[in-house]
């Protein structure tokens, strides 16, 4: 329970230092590039090489996504983004049936999944609630 508390604060503070910083044009999207390299950390932490080059494989769609959507404005990505950081929060969820990766601490899962949904949820409601003309300034 405590994890899913820290994640959604940590997801509160993402959110208003990139508003803050007026980085909701790229932040979001460059996040994403990051999202596949900590699973992969652990697992080299844990001494298991080949377990991080399988989490970096899988992180390709996201690695992907995040350099292409840091070109395109807000108003066009942020539905996408969203998503991507909704589905990451899934693959948090079913990560312990996709590999045994020792390294990943007990509650970094919940922690990455309540992380990843605040981040998507917002920006799916950005998507929505900011008009074209506001965004292409960002």
């Amino acid at each position: 329970m405590i994890e899913a508390l820290i994640g959604a604060a940590v997801g509160v503070l993402t959110i208003a230092s990139a508003r803050f910083i007026r980085g909701e044009r790229w932040l979001y999207s460059l996040g994403l590039l990051t999202l596949p390299s900590l699973y992969a950390s652990f697992a080299l932490q844990a001494g298991e090489q080949a377990v991080g080059v399988r989490e970096m494989i899988y992180g390709v769609p996201f690695i992907v996504a995040g350099l292409v959507f840091t070109l395109v404005s807000v108003r066009h990505s942020a539905v996408v983004v969203g998503v991507f950081w909704l589905l990451h929060g899934l693959y948090d969820l079913a990560h312990s049936q996709l590999f045994t990766n020792p390294g990943v601490p007990a509650w970094y899962p919940i922690f990455c999944f309540v992380v990843d949904a605040v981040i998507g949820v917002y920006l799916l409601w950005l998507s929505r609630r900011i008009p074209d003309a506001n965004l292409r300034r960002a």
